[in-house]
């Protein structure tokens, strides 16, 4: 198994601030993301944990590994004490970490539910939902030209990314994101869209329970109920 150092923090840029299920943090000029964002808020793990990562080869390889919200990706440590991320993700087919399964989908997937043919999925990480400059006369500036947060982090090893000052204000959202899986580990997000392309010979079925349940497709307990109607389509 090849494994690479996470060098950027994929951070994407968006002009909506009403998702659900969402945090929104400030870091301000002068301060790093330590200070602001725990370990906690950082890491799904509060420390790095034994785990199995099962291969489409049917090989296995395991280590002490945790998922980082900031980079959006599973990290391991290797036998140097190195923290680095899996690479190669597409030939990942699981992995399980005490009672979670992750999947790669569009990105990293920790299971909630699985019936045998339909998975419920989530993807939680920290976009950039802000960047505001000091303009003229001490003015704060709001800015959303960002798409990345690479000029941030510490090309050598990521992981110090979060020791770093920042020189402006940066407004950091966690999201949480649904997928919808079937039994071949095909992931689509959880939307209309979505649904109709993992199950296009319900299309009627599952148009009509749309039309007739406002599903917020940001918040869990509309999402867990509508995995509970699609368990009963097969």
């Amino acid at each position: 198994m090849k494994a690479l150092v996470s060098l950027l923090l994929s951070l994407i840029v968006y002009a909506d601030l009403s998702a659900q299920d969402s945090t929104i943090v400030t870091i301000k000029t002068g301060q790093s993301i330590k200070d602001v964002l725990t370990p906690a808020d950082i890491y799904h793990y509060s420390q790095f944990t034994n785990g199995k990562v099962f291969l489409r080869d049917g090989s296995k390889a395991a280590g002490k590994m945790n998922y980082n919200r900031l980079y959006g990706q599973m990290l391991f440590i290797n036998p140097k004490g190195d923290t680095l991320a899996l690479a190669d993700e597409k030939n990942i087919k699981f992995i399980i970490i005490d009672r979670d399964t992750f999947y790669y989908g569009e990105g990293c997937l920790r299971q909630i539910a699985n019936d045998g043919a339909i998975k419920l999925t989530e993807k939680q990480f920290w976009v950039l939902a802000d960047i505001r400059k000091i303009g003229t006369h001490n003015t704060p500036t709001t800015t959303v030209a960002v798409t990345s947060f690479s000029s941030y982090t510490d090309e050598r090893d990521a992981a110090k990314s979060k020791n770093l000052i920042m020189n402006e204000d940066i407004l950091l959202r966690k999201e949480t994101q649904y997928y919808f899986g079937d039994k071949y580990n095909l992931f689509v997000p959880a939307s209309k869209k979505g649904l109709l392309q993992l199950f296009p010979k319900e299309q009627r079925t599952i148009e009509n329970y749309l039309k007739e349940n406002k599903v917020n497709f940001n918040k869990k307990d509309d999402i867990e109920k509508l995995y509970q109607f699609l368990c009963q389509l097969k």
